[in-house]
């Protein structure tokens, strides 16, 4: 996939095509989020608990984990096998990128929430009695009505981005904050663990 090419994986401050005399180092090295790097990944048993058994079966992937009558252990389920009954089923997916997950949630957001940004551009319309936000792009009512559902997937990226991907930072200001938030006993409990 893309993810592998550090052109799309490095972030970079300054765009050269072609590296100058100065610069020995091949372009846009970086070390990579582990966001760009493989992962292995347990999809949550609960997930599969939403759909039907015979669905489930047609995920490529999915096994189905048994308990034996005789024996308490959680095994894969053989087929025919008389003691086993159904406990859950697993996925494992090996060797993905975690941005290839993350692209498919936000896909799947998308086609769902996207279009009331469209919505709500039209009901802003009609409150106002205006038909079109402007009249820059003729026939298609301004920048505003092409850009309406953009700028509700902008809001929603920028949380999705902030609550599932940006790696947690801490700053002295903040470390201090946070420290003055404990109680009495909290902080001689801090205390003791530093």
């Amino acid at each position: 996939m893309l993810a592998q090419f550090q052109w799309l994986a490095c972030p970079t401050n300054e765009f050269n095509l072609f590296p100058s005399e100065k610069q020995q180092l091949p372009l846009l090295t970086c070390d990579l989020h582990p966001i760009f790097q493989h992962a292995h990944y347990h999809f949550s048993p609960q997930l599969f608990e939403l759909l039907p058994p015979p669905i489930i079966n047609m995920i490529p992937g999915v096994k189905e984990m048994c308990t034996s009558l005789e024996e308490e252990d959680i095994t894969a389920c053989i087929s025919g096998e008389v003691n086993h009954t159904h406990h859950h089923f697993e996925l494992l997916l090996k060797n993905v990128y975690p941005v290839q997950l993350h692209a498919v949630a936000l896909s799947m957001f998308a086609s769902l929430v996207a279009p009331f940004g469209g919505f709500l551009a039209s009901a802003i319309k009609r409150a106002y009695g205006i038909k079109d936000f402007d009249s820059i792009i003729p026939g298609h009512g301004g920048v505003m009505d092409r850009l309406d559902c953009q700028l509700l997937m902008a809001l929603c990226v920028w949380v999705y981005y902030n609550t599932f991907i940006k790696m947690g930072s801490l700053s002295v200001p903040k470390a201090v904050y946070m420290y003055n938030m404990l109680s009495p006993q909290e902080r001689i409990d801090f205390m003791i663990a530093m």
